[in-house]
C-alpha cells in the first residue's frame, strides 16, 4: 500500500536563511592575483559534504599537492549533508568565519555571490602562468559554472554525477530481453515488456521501474517533454497543458505500477528494495552504484542476481536529456590574496587529468576533463573485467553515453529560489504517486507555495 502522508513546505526558513546574507554590506570582491606563490606559511579550508571515503581519496591529491607547494596546509572539513553544508556556509558569511573553499552547487553558490561572499574566478582561469583550458572540461559540467548572470565563473566542477538505470539482468535474461548499455531504452520499451517481467511469478518483479528522485524526475522529464521548468531570472514555467498530459500520462504508469518512487517502501532509495527484488529497475546517481549490487548471501526473491546499467529513460521522439549532479568548488572573498592563489592552484590540482579520472575511477563520479576518458588508467578501468570494480566501470560507460545531452538546473535567488522550486517539484509528483491529491490539484499546490 502507498504510504499515505502530506507533504508541505515551509519557504520561511530558506527565506531566512537567504536574507541573512542579503544586503550584508560586503564590498564586491576584486581580484589581484600575485606574480608567484609567497614563500610564507599558507592555510586553507575546504568545506564538503564528503563521507570518510571520499575523504581519503581528497587527501591523497593534497598530499601531492604538498609536494609540490611544502609551505600550504590544507585542512578539510566535512559538513554533513549539501543542505547542513549550505547552511553551515551562510552562517559562516554572516559571522565572518568562512573556509576558504566551499564545495556545493550553483543554487548555494547564488546565495553566498548575493551577499559578496565569492571570489570570481575568471582571472585565475585566463592567466598566463596559473591559468586552465577550459576547452577540455565536458561542456555540460562547465556550463553549468557558467550561468552566473554577471557573466563571471565563480565555481569550478568537480565530484560530478549522473543518473543511471541499475537493472535485473538476471531477470530481463531469463525472458530473453537485451538491454543495451550504450542506448537509452524509452518509456514505449518499458510499457511493452512490462507484462512479461511484472508480476508475482518466480521471475518477475512486483514494480518495474523506481525513481530515486521525484525531483530530479519532474525536472529531466520537464526537459525531455519540452513543457518548460525554470530560468536563470527565477521564472517558473510549469503551468501549462504539456505539463500536465506529463503528469497524467505518468500517473497512469505510476497506476499500473510500472513507475514507483522510494516512499511506496518508506525508504529514500530503490536500491534495498531493487536488491529486495520487489523492483527490477532503478534509477538513480551513479555516484550510488555501490548500494545497487547484490552482495554474497545477498538475501531476497533473487538471492544474488547479476545486474547491468544501461542509459536514463528517454521519452519516444521527445529531446534528450540527462540530469548532471554532484558539487562544484568555489572561493569564498574572505580570504588574502596568496591564500586566494593557493586555492586556486588546489582547484587547479584537483581537477588535473589524472586527478580528476583518479577520483570517477574509485567513486562512480564522472571524470570533467575529456581528457580523463582518454587517459590510460581510465580507459583501462573503462574496459575492466575486475568483478569488484566492474559495476563501476559499467556505470562509467553509461556515464559516457549520455555526455552530450548533460542538462542543469537554473540557480537563483529572489523572493523564492531555485532549491525551493527544486524541493516542492519532487513533493508534487510524490502527492500524485501517494494519490493525496490529483494531478492538477497537486500541480495548483505547487504553484501556491511558489506564489505563482
Amino acid at each position: 500500500m502507498k504510504r499515505i502522508f502530506v507533504l508541505m513546505l515551509s519557504l520561511t526558513l530558506v527565506l531566512a536563511l537567504s536574507g541573512c546574507i542579503f544586503g550584508g554590506g560586503r564590498e564586491e570582491t576584486t581580484v589581484t592575483i600575485p606574480d608567484a606563490l609567497p614563500e610564507e606559511e599558507i592555510e586553507i579550508t575546504l568545506w564538503h559534504a564528503f563521507g570518510d571515503a571520499n575523504q581519503e581519496l581528497l587527501q591523497e591529491m593534497f598530499d601531492e599537492f604538498n609536494e609540490m607547494y611544502p609551505n600550504v596546509t590544507i585542512n578539510q572539513v566535512t559538513q554533513g549533508g549539501y543542505d547542513e553544508l549550505r547552511s553551515a556556509t551562510i552562517n559562516a558569511i554572516t559571522a565572518g568565519t568562512t573556509p576558504t573553499l566551499v564545495m556545493g552547487y550553483p543554487d548555494h553558490f547564488v546565495e553566498y555571490l548575493n551577499g559578496n561572499a565569492l571570489v570570481p574566478l575568471d582571472e585565475y582561469i585566463e592567466h598566463e602562468e596559473f591559468g586552465i583550458d577550459l576547452d577540455d572540461f565536458v561542456p555540460g559540467f562547465l556550463a553549468e559554472n557558467q550561468q552566473y548572470l554577471d557573466g563571471n565563473m565563480y565555481s569550478m566542477p568537480f565530484a560530478k554525477s549522473t543518473e543511471m538505470v541499475v537493472y535485473n539482468k538476471t531477470v530481463f535474461d531469463h525472458h530473453g530481453i537485451d538491454i543495451p548499455d550504450d542506448e537509452a531504452l524509452t518509456w514505449a520499451d518499458l510499457i511493452g515488456f512490462a507484462d512479461t517481467v511484472q508480476g508475482s511469478g518466480d521471475m518477475q518483479c512486483e514494480f518495474l521501474f523506481n525513481a530515486d528522485s521525484a525531483a530530479n524526475f519532474f525536472i529531466n522529464s520537464s526537459r525531455q517533454w519540452d513543457a518548460g521548468y525554470t530560468t536563470t531570472e527565477g521564472d517558473v514555467l510549469i503551468d501549462n497543458e504539456t505539463t500536465r498530459e506529463m503528469l497524467n500520462y505518468y500517473k497512469d504508469l505510476m497506476d499500473q505500477d510500472i513507475l514507483a518512487f522510494p516512499i511506496e517502501w518508506d525508504q529514500d532509495y530503490g536500491s534495498t528494495n531493487f536488491l529486495q527484488g520487489d523492483v527490477c529497475m532503478t534509477q538513480g546517481s551513479t555516484a550510488g552504484t555501490r548500494y545497487n549490487v547484490p552482495v554474497e548471501g545477498q538475501e531476497g526473491k533473487f538471492g544474488q542476481f547479476e545486474i547491468g546499467i544501461t542509459p536514463i529513460i528517454q521519452l519516444e521522439g521527445g529531446t534528450e536529456s540527462a540530469i548532471q549532479q554532484g558539487p562544484n568548488v568555489a572561493m569564498i572573498s574572505d580570504a588574502t590574496e596568496a591564500e586566494r592563489l593557493a586555492a586556486w592552484l588546489l582547484i587547479k590540482h584537483m581537477t588535473n587529468t589524472e586527478n580528476t579520472a583518479f577520483f570517477a575511477m574509485n567513486t562512480g563520479y564522472v571524470p570533467v576533463r575529456l581528457s580523463a576518458f582518454n587517459d590510460p588508467d581510465y580507459q583501462a578501468f573503462l574496459n575492466t573485467d575486475d568483478a569488484d570494480r566492474l559495476p563501476f566501470s559499467m556505470a562509467a560507460n553509461v556515464a559516457y553515453a549520455q555526455v552530450d545531452y548533460y542538462q542543469y538546473d537554473p540557480a537563483f535567488v529572489g523572493r523564492i529560489t531555485s532549491s525551493t522550486v527544486r524541493q516542492e517539484a519532487g513533493f508534487m509528483f510524490e502527492r500524485i504517486y501517494s494519490e493525496t491529491q490529483s494531478v492538477e490539484e497537486s500541480l495548483q499546490q505547487m504553484l501556491e507555495q511558489l506564489g505563482q
